[in-house]
């Protein structure tokens, strides 16, 4: 994410995907009709809270008009809770003390509790939506290294999520997932990657089998093994394999990926590896989605269950008319550049982009078991570009 530091009380322009700001902030009524604006608009702002009546009164001269009220509860002192969903799958409650406070609301999204008290939680207001946090959730585990900071890493997920909150219910998730079973025709490696490219996307449901065997066939005319990687039984999987130098990855919306993980995949492209991200979910499963951002935010991109359907274009391409592609992923990056566009241009299907020494194409999956077309851009374009030919 850009982080831009709004110039006193007014909005940057153009104006940010998201705005973080504390409760000492909204003592202006002018500045919280602006910001009341900003979100209705669909602008997303995370609220972060201190202790003390003084604060939650601050925050609640904003959010009790839009629908939220905020209590003191002192009595709160039971560990602190995640409610299961994409904001924290994957996130250790971090110990705090009592954050002495209860949030409320007819249309909340619960995101952290103590005991029976809501003290996270987040509002969608038309098309935006806010986020209260409070500040020592923020700061809390300040011992831990920074990449192990739930309470920072939670932040920048609220951060993420508040201008889509009426997404989140939809992809809310039970407690304990663990990797999805499935399975390939691809012989399974477990560390030996050089000269070869890795698939690790083993997915059997949301028509994965035959995306993947539509992807495994535009390989193939590369000419190099493939080789799906081995996830059982073995911890930090692609630690490993990516340390053997494939010549491209291949990565499916499909698993969760560690934070060891990420950081091998963000050196392997840094130092001039390939990475072929496919972007594909339904509705219930929009999680995965969310773990393979995990993956791209690194490099300047994510991906959205929010692309509209229609005719499909290809600037440049081998056949620049696709005829038309179902809704379906949004890839979305300021340094994205368009492979495949949809909506007069607006919107993007495909995109790449070069990051540091190495090679990165996302594209939504979903289209390419039913247009040839749509095809024909990844094996003529995608994957000769990633393997530099």
């Amino acid at each position: 994410m850009e982080v831009i530091e709004a110039p006193g009380r007014q909005l940057p322009e153009p104006a940010p995907t998201s705005l973080v700001t504390d409760d000492n902030s909204l003592r202006d009524a002018q500045w919280r009709e602006t910001l009341a604006q900003f979100i209705r608009a669909g602008g997303g702002m995370v609220l972060i809270v201190g202790r003390g009546q003084r604060h939650i009164e601050q925050a609640n001269s904003f959010v009790e008009p839009l629908g939220m009220a905020i209590a003191t509860e002192r009595s709160a002192l039971a560990a602190l809770e995640f409610y299961p969903s994409a904001l924290t799958v994957g996130l250790t409650p971090p110990q705090v003390g009592s954050l002495r406070m209860r949030i409320a609301g007819e249309r909340i999204v619960a995101i952290a509790r103590q005991g029976r008290s809501i003290v996270c939680a987040g509002l969608p207001v038309d098309e935006g939506g806010v986020i209260v946090i409070p500040d020592q959730l923020v700061v809390a585990d300040p011992k831990q290294p920074p990449e192990q900071r739930s309470g920072l890493a939670l932040l920048a997920r609220v951060v993420s999520w508040s201008s889509r909150l009426a997404q989140l219910a939809a992809v809310s998730v039970a407690p304990g997932i663990g990797i999805p079973p499935g399975r390939t025709d691809l012989p399974l490696e477990r560390r030996d990657f050089a000269g070869a490219i890795l698939y690790d996307c083993q997915a059997t449901e949301d028509h994965w089998p035959e995306i993947t065997a539509v992807v495994v066939s535009a390989l193939e005319q590369s000419e190099l093994p493939i080789k799906a990687l081995q996830i059982r039984d073995v911890e930090d999987p692609l630690v490993e394999a990516l340390r053997s130098r494939p010549e491209l990855v291949v990565l499916g919306s499909w698993r969760w990926f560690s934070v060891t993980e990420l950081a091998e995949i963000y050196q392997y492209v840094a130092s001039g590896g390939s990475l072929l991200a496919l972007a594909h979910a339904h509705t219930d499963r929009q999680i995965r989605l969310v773990w393979l951002n995990q993956a791209l935010t690194q490099f300047g991109a994510v991906c959205a269950l929010s692309r509209a359907g229609g005719p499909a274009q290809a600037p440049g391409g081998p056949l620049p008319e696709l005829g038309n592609i179902p809704w379906g992923t949004r890839v979305v990056g300021r340094v994205v550049e368009p492979l495949i566009t949809v909506a007069d241009g607006r919107q993007l299907a495909a995109g790449y982009l070069e990051f540091q020494n190495g090679r990165v194409m996302i594209m939504d999956a979903g289209p390419l078991v039913s247009n040839g077309a749509y095809r024909l851009q990844l094996e003529e374009r995608a994957v000769p570009w990633l393997l530099r030919r």
